[in-house]
């Protein structure tokens, strides 16, 4: 493979990475979203926390978009997708309980840790600026798994419905990314 070659594939890498952590980030902030809604009617106490880090997931959609747009790096399509499915998948986890929130944070968060890890790895010594905004976003989102852990040690039986949930829904919101 040429140099060329080389650098065309690590833009391409670049993009893929940009646009799979923008449309997450998206989705995540329609996952605290259903989370506060149902909160709102059965959990008041875990509004203040669930409200942190939907902010969070807000402004980590904000970093990233600016880092695509400063890049020429196109959003996915329709990013409203991602909150939709987001929303939808909060509403009907937190249906099962503090525990499925608790657990639902601690399992996506712990996808999305591994996810930014590997991208950080990837942008490290190839462009700086990106490389420093998931170092500070990847602590954001290990302190939410940290909570989310926390607050659902151990195993019950809604994490049999709850886990597979949240990694086939991060495993498709990370697949539509790829793509549209």
């Amino acid at each position: 493979m040429t140099e060329g070659n080389d650098e065309k594939s690590a833009q391409k890498l670049a993009r893929r990475h940009l646009r799979i952590m923008h449309a997450c980030e998206k989705g995540a902030t329609g996952v605290y979203w259903g989370h506060r809604l149902v909160a709102s009617l059965l959990f008041r106490d875990l509004i203040p926390q669930l409200t942190e880090m939907h902010g969070h997931e807000v402004e980590h959609f904000a970093v990233f978009g600016g880092l695509m747009r400063a890049r020429g790096v196109r959003p996915v399509v329709v990013p409203t997708l991602w909150c939709a499915g987001g929303i939808a998948y909060g509403v009907l986890t937190a249906l099962g309980g503090r525990r499925a929130v608790w657990r639902s944070t601690a399992v996506i968060e712990g996808i999305v840790e591994r996810e930014l890890t590997e991208a950080a790895r990837f942008f490290k010594g190839r462009d700086r600026e990106v490389h420093r905004a998931i170092e500070v976003i990847l602590q954001d989102e290990l302190a939410h798994k940290t909570q989310g852990e926390a607050n659902s040690p151990g195993e019950q039986a809604v994490d049999k419905f709850v886990t597979p949930l949240a990694k086939a829904g991060a495993q498709a919101s990370k697949t539509f990314a790829e793509r549209l």
